[in-house]
């Protein structure tokens, strides 16, 4: 039997491009990892239904996140890319709304490296930056300065 290789290639490039992708969600006071929203699956997401329009939510929550990257930089790995979504979920009625094309663009922003923090509240982007120095400091130290720059200009 033939293998038909129909990407063109023995394996995706895709796998090795996600791999340095984590999300980062701030959610109230507490601020957490959960790479099951690469696959639109983190615990927030599990067991929601999502509607077309937020005016569809009777209670919504609204949760900032944001998509970061990591990449080998000259000192070792570092943060690169950071992008910010949104989504509402009322766990109640359990909907919720997110524009997933503006997840799926930044989440390709963030794997290029951008780093844009300006849609999300200045709270946001201090719990964020404080989080994720404290839970690698390695990878703080080893981030490009666009990164620590778009989380230290919130502490001003």
């Amino acid at each position: 039997m033939q293998k038909l290789n129909l990407t063109g290639s023995a394996k995706h490039q895709t796998d090795d491009q996600m791999k340095g992708l984590s999300a980062v969600f701030i959610d109230g006071d507490e601020v957490f990892v959960d790479n099951g929203a690469i696959h639109a699956k983190s615990r927030l997401e599990v067991g929601i239904k999502f509607v077309s329009s937020l005016e569809e939510v009777p209670n919504p929550r609204h949760i900032e996140g944001i998509w970061i990257t990591l990449k080998r930089q000259a000192n070792g790995l570092g943060y690169t890319g950071a992008m910010p979504f949104e989504l509402w979920i009322d766990s109640d009625s359990k909907l919720g709304y997110k524009k997933l094309s503006d997840h799926v663009n930044q989440m390709d922003k963030a794997v290029r490296g951008n780093v844009d923090l300006s849609r999300l509240s200045k709270e946001a982007v201090v719990k964020a930056g404080q989080f994720l120095q404290t839970v690698r400091a390695d990878l703080w130290e080893n981030a490009t300065d666009a990164f620590r720059a778009a989380f230290s200009q919130a502490e001003d």
